[in-house]
């Protein structure tokens, strides 16, 4: 199976120059604003070389049935795409794609729970597309993410979805080669949203068709990351009394960047945590008892108060304000 993700690997790193130089060709930057890192234009929408290496590879080996996937991942592609393009469509807009393709594919593939899964895909989706605001962040999150549900659905003996982990595992990683620190190009939309949708409907295919109680929250435990940052913008905004959709400063990587780190201390960072989470996920896996069901509140604990304690967000006041008469 090795094979698989030497193939995802080596189509990323001949499709991505060739991507660069399109971008350039006509234009298609990631220009530096306020709430981006980048300080010159990057190019964008490298996220095209992963759709193609993906679905290039898995036809190669023959990988059972792909249609659900190939139809739900070329429209979030294309969405991502024209969002890219046009430097950026409506929340709305990008919401509707999100929905036509977790519908598409939910609709071409059996699931256990239609409800848990439409949620669970729209949830990763836009919890890796959050999280893409640093170099190599996103991508190295879903890289550590696929490799250990690759273990895991494995020993499970789904084996074909198993394949399917490993070439979007060789995938991110033969990115990572142009989109680590100093990064030559960006995921874009394109990339982010097709990373997170293909994790999800692989993990949908495999552990949680075989015990959702037990695996869903083990899976959002590898996402830790990302959930985690997900979560503290939509309290942050809440509590500042706007959309949960407006950008801000404030992500996990924004953060760390004010408080000294480079951006590839706080990748690493974020690789660190991902990994652990994802090791611990496993080891829970291995003993299927409700003892999780301690150890996640506990993790979930810690995490909040790192979060809190590095500014991600405010501590709830339990205290009325007073008002000077």
């Amino acid at each position: 199976m090795v094979d698989q993700l030497l193939m995802g690997f080596g189509l990323v790193l001949l499709f991505t120059p060739a991507l660069i130089f399109l971008a350039i060709l006509f234009n298609k930057f990631d220009h530096p604003n306020e709430r981006r890192i980048n300080t010159i234009p990057i190019p964008t929408a490298g996220g095209v070389a992963i759709y193609l290496a993906f679905f290039l590879t898995a036809h190669f080996f023959n990988n059972g049935s792909l249609l659900p996937y190939f139809v739900g991942g070329t429209i979030i592609a294309v969405t991502g795409l024209i969002d890219d393009f046009r430097d950026g469509i409506s929340a709305g807009a990008k919401f509707v794609g999100q929905l036509a393709a977790v519908i598409a594919f939910l609709v071409l593939s059996s699931s256990p729970n239609y409800l848990i899964s439409f949620i669970w895909m729209l949830s990763v989706i836009n919890i890796i597309n959050f999280i893409d605001g640093l170099d190599g962040l996103a991508g190295g999150i879903i890289l550590i993410a696929a490799t250990a549900l690759f273990a895991w659905t494995y020993s499970l003996g789904f084996i074909h979805t198993a394949g399917l982990l490993l070439i979007l595992a060789g995938s991110a990683l033969g990115f990572l080669a142009f989109n680590f620190h100093p990064a030559k190009i960006f995921l874009g939309d394109t990339g982010a949203m097709f990373i997170g949708f293909i994790f999800a409907a692989l993990a949908n295919d495999s552990v949680l068709s075989e015990n959702m109680v037990f695996n869903l929250p083990l899976l959002v435990l590898t996402l830790s990351v990302p959930t985690l940052d997900t979560f503290c913008a939509i309290v942050r905004r809440l509590q500042k009394g706007v959309p949960i959709y407006q950008a801000d400063r404030q992500h996990f990587h924004h953060r760390l960047l004010e408080l000294g780190l480079s951006q590839r201390q706080v990748a690493l960072t974020a690789y660190m945590l991902t990994l652990t989470a994802s090791a611990l996920a496993l080891i829970l896996v291995k003993l299927q008892s409700w003892n999780q069901f301690i150890v996640l509140p506990i993790v979930a604990a810690i995490y909040l108060y790192g979060a809190g304690r590095i500014g991600m967000i405010k501590p709830l006041s339990l205290k009325s304000e007073r008002r000077v008469l």
